[in-house]
Formats: structure tokens, C-alpha cells, sequence
């Protein structure tokens, strides 16, 4: 394999997103454990879940392909730079490895198996019927938003169970709410930026469906819940003074973008802002880490 043919397949996975999974598996485990745990299941299970978001890329830009000539004619396949039977071929792999992995780690680390397993396979399955027939919430409207919506707390969710089991209280729920609806607008912004595409191939997406600024009103309303969540912890004591001051930080970088593109609202700058809140939800996931030290 060439260097450009290598560079071309990271695009495709885009391993780099993927660290967000690794740092809410991280999060999930310190919140639970209250501190740093055995820092070897701390990698591993990081790891895990870090695989298994690389597994979406892929076979998202697979059935996506007729979508990016339009939203995002410069990555792997509408590009040329990889071949849509290559790129299956690349998912198809991923899916294999995937389940022995989930099976390999959760019983040779000292976690919790079962409820890590069980947490892992849903994650992956949220891959899967995210993007391929006949399920594909991708092109089903609100359930797209959702489905994407699950990704990150799934990985949250994977780290806690592996500290504490089915032992799920109110603050895990609280702290996955906001990866929740920050994704949900996140999302949205992205869609709304790529609604050309989106009705060429008859996706039926909220922006489609309902139309830009009704979309963009609901991706308003979900970033905005997120920041009245994030000072919860904070409230009840929950995390110490560290997720104060960098939450405190995430609610205004939040809040200023929110504000920013309302101001400056262009369905063609939906993917520039789209990357400024992802910034956001990682910051929000590091400050848990640091807030449970």
C-alpha cells in the first residue's frame, strides 16, 4: 500500500473523532470510579470503543457515497482516492473484528463483562443501523439525530459499567444528557448544510422534512438544554472544583457559538460550526476527566 493510498484510508476512518469515544469511555470510567482506575482497563475498554466508532466512518461514506459528490465531494470516494468496493471491504473488515474484540477485552480486563459486552455490541449495532438498509435511521428524519445522539454517551456508558456494572444512578444519565443533545445539534447544523444532496438522493432528513429554519430552531433548543444541564454536577456536588471552572468555560464556548452562527446564520457555514461545537463536546469531555480526579 502506497503513502497516498494509507493517507486516503485514514480519511475514510477518520480515526480522529474517534478520540472523543476514547476520552468519553475515560470520562464514564473515572466518573464512575471516582478517580483514576486500573489504568491498563482504562486503555483497553478506551480502546474498544475507540474501534468501534472507526467501524461508522467507513460504512457511513459507503452508503453515503451519492451524497458527499454533492456535501463533500473532496473526501476518499467521491474523490477517487478510494474505491466504493475498497471501502466496503474496509467496513466489512471492521465488522468482523469487531465482535471478538468486544469479547476479548471484556473478559481479559477486571471489569465488569457482561454489562460491558452488552453495551459494546449496542454500539456497534448503533453503526450499523445508522447506515445500512433496510433500518438506515440515516435517511428517517429525526431518528437519524437520534441515532447519532447515542453514539458518544454509548461510549460514556461503556466506561461506567465497566467500573460499577447495571449500578446506573441519575448523575451518568445527567452527564450523557449533554453529549446527547449537543450532538443533536451538532448534527442538525450538519444536515442543514447538507440538504442539496440530501434531497437529490431523497434522504429524509428534519431539514428536508421540515425545513431549514424550523431545523435550526430544534438545534437551538438542544444546544441551549445542554448548557442548563452541564452546571447540574456542579450544583450537586457531584465532580470537583476543576468541572466547575472548565465547565463554567464550556458553557460560554457553547453559548458564544450558539450565538454566533444565530447572528451569522448561513445553511453553507452549518459544517464550520458544526466542527466549532465538537470542539465544545470535547472540551466537555475532557472537564469531566479532570472533574473526577
Amino acid at each position: 500500500m502506497n503513502k497516498k493510498k494509507l493517507i486516503a484510508y485514514i480519511r475514510l476512518e477518520r480515526p480522529q473523532f474517534s478520540i472523543i469515544s476514547f476520552l468519553a469511555v475515560c470520562a464514564g470510567m473515572m466518573a464512575a470510579y471516582k478517580g483514576v482506575p486500573d489504568i491498563g482497563s482504562l486503555l483497553g475498554v478506551g480502546f474498544l470503543f475507540w474501534f468501534l466508532n472507526n467501524v461508522a466512518h467507513p460504512t457511513n461514506d459507503y452508503f453515503d457515497r451519492e451524497i458527499d459528490k454533492y456535501a463533500r465531494p473532496d473526501a476518499p470516494i467521491p474523490s477517487g482516492d478510494i474505491s466504493p468496493e475498497e471501502a466496503k471491504k474496509d467496513a466489512i473488515l471492521h465488522y468482523i473484528i469487531a465482535p471478538p474484540l468486544i469479547i476479548l477485552i471484556a473478559k481479559a480486563l477486571p471489569v465488569e463483562t457482561v454489562p460491558l459486552m452488552i453495551v459494546a455490541f449496542f454500539g456497534l449495532a448503533l453503526t450499523a443501523i445508522y447506515s445500512v438498509p433496510p433500518i438506515s435511521t440515516r435517511k428517517r428524519g429525526i431518528l437519524k439525530n437520534i441515532t447519532i445522539g447515542l453514539t458518544f454517551p454509548t461510549a460514556f456508558l461503556g466506561g461506567w459499567v465497566a467500573i460499577e456494572g447495571w449500578s446506573i444512578t441519575v448523575k451518568p444519565l445527567i452527564l450523557i444528557s449533554v453529549y446527547f443533545f449537543l450532538l443533536v445539534c451538532i448534527m442538525l447544523w450538519g444536515d442543514i448544510h447538507d440538504i442539496v444532496g440530501e434531497k437529490r438522493v431523497g434522504y429524509k432528513t428534519l431539514p428536508v422534512s421540515i425545513g431549514i429554519k424550523n431545523s435550526f430552531n430544534i438545534s437551538l433548543c438542544a444546544g441551549i438544554l445542554s448548557i442548563f444541564i452541564i452546571p447540574i454536577p456542579i450544583i450537586r456536588g457531584w465532580l470537583n472544583r476543576y468541572y466547575t471552572i472548565l465547565g463554567v468555560f464550556v458553557i460560554f464556548w457553547t453559548a458564544f457559538t450558539l450565538l454566533k452562527y444565530r447572528i451569522n446564520f448561513d445553511p453553507e457555514k452549518g459544517r464550520q460550526y458544526h466542527e466549532k461545537l465538537l470542539i465544545g463536546l470535547t472540551l466537555y469531555t475532557i472537564t469531566i476527566i479532570i472533574g473526577s480526579v
